[in-house]
């Protein structure tokens, strides 16, 4: 899967940052690799881990496979459902981050910390990047 967001030095380090967040998101990884298995499976998993918040964000009860489509937090169109309303993606289009890992608030920030106590892969790779960029 292809992720153009414009041409220069700023994109290509846009998409490799894109890319290690999401390297183990489920989602994203069912829509670059069109593995409708991945879908079926998160769908179900998700449905389950996410009741709380379902309803809240997309009005459904569970999700469906072909609910299992993202393109990622950057981009403007092909979002998972439960991304479209994030409000982690709100607030890092508003500060103008490509992640959470530039964010001066990102060891204290509860909406992350939220987040990331469910995923921690996210936060590993997170922690992989913020750790490359203090060292820049």
């Amino acid at each position: 899967m292809s992720l153009i967001l414009n041409i220069g030095k700023e994109s290509i380090r846009a998409i490799f940052i894109f890319r290690q967040i999401f390297q183990a998101c489920p989602v994203f990884v069912a829509t670059a690799n069109n593995d409708n298995g991945l879908r079926q499976k998160t769908a179900r998993e998700w449905s389950k881990l996410y009741a709380g918040q379902l309803r809240e964000y997309s009005g459904k009860n569970n999700l469906s496979p072909e609910d299992m489509n993202c393109s990622g937090c950057q981009s403007e169109s092909g979002l998972f459902i439960g991304c479209m309303n994030c409000p982690i993606r709100k607030c890092g289009q508003e500060k103008k981050i490509i992640s959470c890992a530039g964010c001066n608030e990102y060891e204290t920030c509860s909406m992350l910390n939220g987040f990331l106590s469910i995923h921690q892969h996210a936060k590993e790779n997170l922690d992989r990047i913020r750790e490359r960029e203090l060292l820049r």
